[in-house]
């Protein structure tokens, strides 16, 4: 039998959650802007990376719609992010119409390197609190995760 506080989120838990933890959001996407700044790459730059990383190759129109820009600016992403090494452009084997989108080395160099230094912080960041406070972490996350796949929230890769 499910509880009415069970079937029912408690937004005022919500709410506080959220609000305590976004400084800490805050704080993380100062770092991540200055990063992608430091390595000469736009915030949408980033975005690209992350969903090439994610999904492998994908056609340039399903770039754009989840960028959510016009493929005329998605070319024009692409293009000056390829100029740099990151990305590669290729025709699809199947219809040479399509425009497939990778990430090259370079690409997945310049993730890992951005990659090693959030881990660091939160290394650190976790490593302040006592053992008791990381296991509770841990079991924490591993819930939000848990509800992320209930609600259907955790995207898995594909190749599409």
């Amino acid at each position: 039998m499910t509880t009415t506080s069970e079937a029912q989120p408690d937004t005022g838990a919500a709410s506080q959650i959220i609000e305590a933890l976004a400084p800490l959001l805050a704080h993380h996407r100062r770092r991540w802007a200055a990063r992608c700044q430091a390595y000469g790459l736009s915030i949408i730059g980033f975005q690209v990376l992350a969903l090439l990383e994610m999904h492998g190759s994908i056609p340039m129109s399903r770039l754009a719609e989840e960028l959510d820009v016009a493929l005329p600016n998605a070319t024009g992403i692409i293009k000056r992010m390829a100029e740099r090494g990151l990305v590669d452009r290729a025709h699809d084997d199947e219809d040479r119409r399509v425009v497939r989108v990778d990430l090259t080395d370079e690409g997945r160099k310049l993730i890992g390197e951005m990659e090693a230094g959030r881990r660091q912080r939160m290394t650190a960041l976790i490593g302040a609190l006592d053992a008791s406070q990381q296991r509770r972490l841990l079991q924490a996350v591993r819930d939000l995760h848990a509800a992320a796949r209930t609600l259907g929230q955790n995207e898995e890769p594909t190749t599409a």
